[in-house]
């Protein structure tokens, strides 16, 4: 089996096989079958779903690199970057509602990210004049990460553009890596240089780490790290329910196996955040109606459907229940 399902802190150059699933989804929303890729790899598409699979770093670089030959996009990884849900991804959102300056923000984020992957380092580095924020592999490719880099781009200028806010200068920015073939020169008006490492870094001025990202008088309350665990997890578990909603199992040892964790880890996880299973589907519930009906792409049958209401009447009486008021009014703006 080309796959595993131990935890990354325990096989060094293992990755979550579910970080590839943004780029199954770019393909699929376009009308491009992904099986060629898969089938070139021996990977089932099921698999890109459950975030307890881990495997080898070098089959998701095969893998995207595969996605891109299929799609005939040789910048794939940038576009899947740009597109790519940065506030719902976990180790981004908890950073950033932990810290209020960029060089905090960093600080936390460091030490979140590497629970998706051990294939990789990420480092801060603080010179007099710039600042760079490192992403080191731990071993020489022998596959290339053209896709990755390309994607890891698109994400690590997204986010520091979106931390950095008003002060963002693209002109400040450099990008480096030995795989810049996956990005234009140039890209987003940053300056894109080659590395002489497989890995790939950002760098801007030391000034931004200063940077507050919050508005003034917003100041958050210190968490201590058990606490910022478990709202990691309160995070991930509305990333991962999202498009599930509609299942009719959603219970703790289900959604559990979803995270990748222990069932009774995740209840004392959100027992300690002081919240509950139920609760958190009904917050998701009602968060995604709202969603979808301020996009006016759906009819209300269609939300509801998709929120797990196999009846219109049954998902109004929820809906009005949660927010005092019907789909309809809602959407009309109250």
């Amino acid at each position: 089996m080309p796959f595993n399902s131990i935890a990354p802190e325990h096989s060094e150059g293992f990755i979550r096989l579910s970080l590839a699933a943004p780029f199954l989804q770019y393909l699929i929303d376009r009308g491009i079958s992904p099986q060629p890729a898969l089938d070139q790899v021996g990977l089932k598409a099921e698999l890109l779903s459950d975030p307890s699979v881990f495997v080898h770093s070098e089959l998701v670089y095969g893998l995207v690199n595969a996605f891109s030959e299929v799609s005939g996009d040789r910048y794939l990884g940038l576009k899947v970057g740009e597109t790519f849900d940065l506030e719902g991804w976990p180790p981004f959102a908890q950073a950033l509602r932990s810290t209020s300056s960029l060089f905090e923000f960093f600080a936390r984020f460091v030490g979140l990210v590497p629970r998706e992957s051990n294939s990789v380092r990420h480092s801060l580095v603080i010179e007099a004049d710039k600042a760079t924020y490192r992403i080191d592999r731990q071993q020489e490719p022998a596959v290339p990460p053209i896709q990755v880099t390309g994607f890891g781009a698109a994400i690590y200028v997204r986010l520091l553009q979106t931390v950095v806010g008003n002060s963002w200068d693209a002109s400040h920015v450099r990008w480096e890596s030995r795989y810049i073939n996956g990005l234009p020169i140039g890209y987003k008006g940053i300056e894109v240089g080659l590395g002489t490492d497989p890995g790939m870094q950002i760098s801007f001025p030391v000034e931004w780490l200063y940077l507050h990202h919050a508005s003034e008088g917003s100041a958050k309350p210190i968490s201590t790290p058990q606490q910022d665990e478990e709202v990691t997890v309160v995070a991930a578990l509305r990333s991962v329910l999202r498009d599930k909603l509609d299942e009719t199992e959603l219970g703790p040892e289900v959604v559990a196996g979803l995270l990748g964790i222990q069932t009774d880890r995740f209840l004392k996880a959100l027992q300690q955040h002081g919240t509950t299973l139920p609760r958190e589907i009904k917050r998701l519930r009602v968060d995604l109606a709202k969603e979808h009906l301020k996009q006016n792409q759906m009819t209300i049958a269609q939300i509801g459907l998709m929120l797990g209401y196999s009846d219109k009447s049954h998902f109004t009486r929820f809906f009005r229940g949660q927010t005092g008021m019907t789909p309809t009014k809602f959407r009309l703006g109250g």
